[in-house]
């Protein structure tokens, strides 16, 4: 039997484990029976055990020090958490959540669980992709592919629910998640789904729902009362959150909820009660605005992709905050149409992670997905300068936001003195032209050979499917030249002399190289694909203009199409 490669979705509220069981994508009940885990860890200090998942959740409340949730907002930075006497990083904390899926998951399945599929958030930076992919290894695992969120849904809709129902090639994923919300556009040409933009916030979700709703219980209390409970109590305000999840999540069935919470607090030898009646309507103003945010994004992302509201042809909703009515309400608006959610939100993305891990392990499921950056890449140059520091500051993209992955781009520079002695190379990512606005990922010193004033410096950079940085550096014309792996994986910088141009991995390429030695095409559409094909590849080779590359591409994509018609009328 081949070892599955299992879907994970690591969540800022829940988390999720799925894999493939008999070619159908499947979510793994680790918790309880239930697929849906907490994204909660806690430590019992009496006996230094890790708990995580609904009885880590169960805890919070009544031992706040020992307990953390949410930790996903804190990856890729460097502050620590601590839980009783001990501290962890993010990556630590999470890792405790990924075992406990994979433990479980083997446990139940039979299985070994040691490679897995982890999804992020489109929005997420390289440092928070590198912590993502160390909190995997942490665990135990085998992180064989990091793939964004919007992208594991849009494969969990195709494969089990409307694979080719669609009236328009364009997708619209519609993220929302606890802590997170991405939106991407998609487009799909046969079997190829191809990402045309990417947008979001990282510190936007469900859990700012949440706050919206504990404002609201401290105000009722203050003006019921007298009291100001808004104090830094930790235990008040996770158990206050506790009660707002709960009523968040009812009121996404009933137009009001009631709230009963005895002794929430108390104050003097009196407890303080939570007796109130929150309504929908009320409950969708208070939340209205951070609504408001996410369709900016939908905006952005709509006009990124050069499309509007009415080239949409499907909206699909994924996460457990598109539930709430109002959400649901606005894109319908936007869109006029109605809204996907055939598939539970809280476990597709989870469903597509599988799916994923499924197509790399060898199975038939007739899926390719291309994927573009959720941010510029760039070097630091001197063209313009710091004000105030009076050091170069000006931001040179390399590749932009939003071009399609796996690929290398190159620009040239030149050296400012003669006989210049090396050149620091920082690598920055962001939307800003000033390096400061910026975030630094990554850098190292190239070395010169002597050389008069103005000579040209090639930086290349190479952006996998995970997201990750290569460099190469060449001083033209002085056999110079310098590969650096930004390393997610180790955390290290890898330094080695390249030797020659590697091929850059396109799926459009792997999947008309598939067709044309099938042996099954008439013998002129294999010819015709072969030399379209040819063409697409050499004018990759050759870094032709990208308007030229994108008409070859959509040529390419045309015959593919016509080829995968032709044998299906054969079949």
């Amino acid at each position: 039997m081949r070892k599955p490669i299992c879907g994970i979705d690591l969540g800022t509220t829940n988390s999720c484990i799925s894999y493939l069981r008999d070619g159908k994508a499947t979510a793994i009940t680790v918790d309880r029976d239930l697929a849906i885990v907490p994204s909660v860890v806690s430590l019992d200090e009496k006996t230094g055990r890790i708990i995580v998942g609904s009885e880590a959740l169960n805890r919070l409340a009544a031992f706040p020090e020992q307990t953390i949730r949410s930790i996903k907002r804190l990856m890729g930075m460097k502050e620590k958490v601590t839980l009783g006497a001990r501290t962890y990083s993010p990556e630590e904390l999470s890792s405790f959540i990924l075992k406990f899926l994979v433990d479980n998951a083997a446990r139940i399945t039979g299985q070994e669980m040691s490679t897995a599929v982890i999804t992020v958030p489109a929005y997420f930076n390289d440092a928070q992709r590198r912590a993502t992919i160390s909190a995997g290894e942490l665990a135990g695992l085998e992180v064989l592919r990091i793939i964004n969120e919007p992208t594991a849904a849009a494969l969990a809709y195709d494969y089990v629910s409307f694979a080719g129902k669609v009236d328009s090639p364009f997708i619209l994923v519609y993220d929302l998640g606890g802590g997170t919300f991405d939106v991407s556009v998609l487009e799909v040409k046969g079997e190829i789904k191809e990402v045309l933009s990417s947008c979001g916030d990282t510190f936007l979700g469900g859990d700012d729902f949440d706050e919206r709703l504990t404002g609201f219980f401290l105000s009722h209390v203050k003006n019921t009362t007298g009291l100001d409970l808004t104090t830094d109590n930790r235990a008040l305000a996770m158990r206050l959150k506790e009660i707002a999840e709960r009523t968040k999540i009812l009121l996404s069935d009933s137009p009001y909820v009631r709230v009963q919470e005895a002794a929430i607090a108390i104050v003097g030898k009196e407890p303080v009660n939570l007796d109130l009646e929150v309504d929908r309507k009320e409950y969708e103003e208070m939340i209205m605005d951070l609504v408001g945010k996410t369709l900016d994004k939908v905006h952005d992302a709509l006009h990124e992709a050069h499309l509007s509201p009415a080239d949409i042809g499907e909206v699909l909703l994924v996460g457990g905050s598109t539930r709430t009515p109002v959400v649901q309400q606005s894109l319908a608006e936007m869109f006029d149409r109605p809204m996907y959610y055939s598939v539970d939100p809280d476990l597709c993305v989870s469903l597509g992670a599988a799916v994923q891990g499924g197509l790399m392990s060898g199975e038939s499921l007739g899926h390719i997905l291309l994927d573009v950056t959720a941010h510029s890449l760039g070097v630091k140059t001197a063209d313009v300068f710091d004000e105030e520091t009076g050091e170069a500051d000006y931001f040179s993209v390399i590749i932009r936001r939003n071009t399609k992955i796996p690929v290398r781009k190159a620009e040239m520079y030149y050296t400012m003195h003669t006989n210049q002695e090396g050149v620091e190379v920082e690598v920055y990512q962001g939307e800003s032209s000033s390096c400061s606005e910026n975030a630094l990922i990554g850098g190292f010193f190239f070395p010169l050979k002597p050389a008069p004033m103005g000579s040209p410096v090639v930086t290349e950079f190479a952006y996998d499917k995970e997201g990750i940085v290569h460099v190469t550096v060449d001083q033209k014309g002085y056999n110079n030249r310098k590969e650096v792996t930004l390393d997610v994986r180790s955390r290290q910088v890898t330094e080695r002399v390249a030797a020659g141009e590697s091929e850059v991995l396109n799926y459009i390429i792997e999947k008309y190289r598939k067709l044309a030695g099938s042996g099954l095409l008439p013998e002129n559409l294999k010819k015709e694909l072969m030399e379209t094909g040819g063409t697409y590849e050499q004018a990759l080779k050759r870094g032709d203009d990208e308007d030229l590359i994108d008409e070859l591409e959509e040529k390419l994509l045309e015959k593919i199409e016509e080829a995968e018609e032709t044998l299906e009328e054969s079949e």
